[in-house]
């Protein structure tokens, strides 16, 4: 699910026959919660929070790069900056607050959507996960799921980005309060997971360390076959 996508959105989760509903086994992507109100054999969350400034930067550079996104255009032919995207987003302003818990509003962000979020993810995500502690993150999942992880490695990291002025990063924070303090309490719910998992964590982290690398043509291969996956489910999705 995609919330620039057309088809792949949660009114046509809703509208899909109950049993090609029933039959899913993972709904995935950038979505609000509330999905499981429309999966009727039920369902639980995993999210991956990240640092707000950090977040909010990865957005403004990622539109930047993609001329297929709905606000790119005016941002490079404009040359909107750093602190005018803010001004022009305030949807887009603690953004983690209003997907989690699962209230669309182009207006500001306040102390009950913060409140709804935090009570979310207390009681609906089996793992709150943190970007910043990503390897943790996925040992957690994997640990609290059951599955297994062939290998792991970085994928669209940006190597260099323009240095940010401090006002402008203090705009991003003032900006995204909200966003910031959701973001602590996630790191307190993600630390206390770890601490009663410990001693399956440090030995699930050993072994992920472990895990030898895909060579060259078998990188070519898991490419290839993650291409197709992401093909297929998009195809699925729009079917």
């Amino acid at each position: 699910m995609d919330p620039y996508r057309i088809r792949a959105t949660a009114e046509r989760l809703e509208k899909l026959p109950e049993q090609r509903r029933r039959r899913l086994r993972v709904v995935r992507g950038h979505l609000y919660y509330g999905v499981h109100k429309f999966l009727p054999q039920g369902a639980t969350y995993v999210t991956m929070l990240r640092e707000p400034v950090a977040r909010f930067l990865s957005s403004y550079y990622f539109i930047q790069r993609r001329p297929l996104h709905p606000m790119h255009r005016k941002v490079t032919t404009e040359r909107v900056g750093v602190e005018d995207f803010i001004r022009l987003t305030p949807h887009r302003q603690n953004l983690q607050c209003r997907l989690i818990a699962g209230i669309k509003s182009e207006g500001k962000c306040d102390e009950r959507i913060l409140d709804q979020a935090k009570e979310n993810l207390m009681k609906s995500f089996s793992v709150v996960g943190i970007c910043e502690r990503f390897e943790e993150s996925l040992v957690v999942i994997a640990k609290s799921f059951n599955w297994e992880i062939p290998f792991y490695e970085n994928r669209k990291v940006s190597k260099t980005r323009p240095q940010v002025e401090p006002s402008a990063i203090e705009m991003i924070r003032e900006h995204n309060r909200l966003d910031l303090e959701l973001y602590e309490f996630g790191k307190n719910l993600f630390q206390e997971m770890v601490a009663k998992k410990d001693a399956e964590v440090k030995k699930g982290l050993v072994h992920l360390k472990s895990i030898p690398k895909p060579g060259r043509w078998q990188n070519m291969y898991q490419s290839s076959v993650g291409a197709g996956r992401c093909l297929v489910s998009k195809i699925a999705s729009a079917a």
